[in-house]
């Protein structure tokens, strides 16, 4: 009969990691910056294929010199039991990412100087097609520092 175990080694970490509250965005701090932007207007999780999808979709308008960013990754885990399996001996495999979004965080964005002056209003195609793909209600928003006063005293955009 072997000797009872005096020490076991700890099982490998895998990164599982609790359901948790998605913590909200510090007060009076802005997220939002030059360019164009996809803001979350609620909290939510996101999944990476979700992000990939918009990443995606922002490739195909934007073409390959277009550049963009990507504000949110996909470093939670999400476990989950197969289909059919009962109740207890442990926790799930990893089945798939998330980002925890909290709600004014800037998703998107596309970067850019100036828009051209008087009267100009971008297209917002990819930033719609976008929306409608995210499990929760976005804004889009376009922040310059061109303001219309300016533009008559010659000090607009350069």
């Amino acid at each position: 009969m072997p000797p009872p175990i005096r020490y076991k080694p700890p099982l490998p970490v895998r990164f599982k990691v609790p359901k948790g509250n998605i913590v909200p965005l510090e007060p009076n701090v802005q997220d939002v910056q030059l360019g164009k932007s996809l803001v979350a207007a609620q909290p939510h999780r996101i999944t990476a294929d979700q992000i990939e999808l918009g990443r995606k979709i922002l490739r195909r308008f934007m073409g390959r010199k277009g550049d963009f960013l990507v504000n949110v990754h996909a470093t939670y885990s999400v476990t989950r039991k197969p289909q059919g399996v009962k109740m207890g001996k442990g926790k799930g495999a990893i089945d798939f990412f998330v980002a925890r979004v909290p709600a004014g965080r800037v998703m998107f964005r596309i970067p850019s100087l100036n828009p051209f002056p008087g009267g100009y209003n971008p297209n917002f195609q990819a930033f719609t097609e976008i929306a409608s793909k995210m499990p929760m209600a976005t804004k889009i928003r376009q922040q310059y520092n061109v303001f219309p006063g300016n533009l008559s005293k010659g000090g607009g955009s350069k």
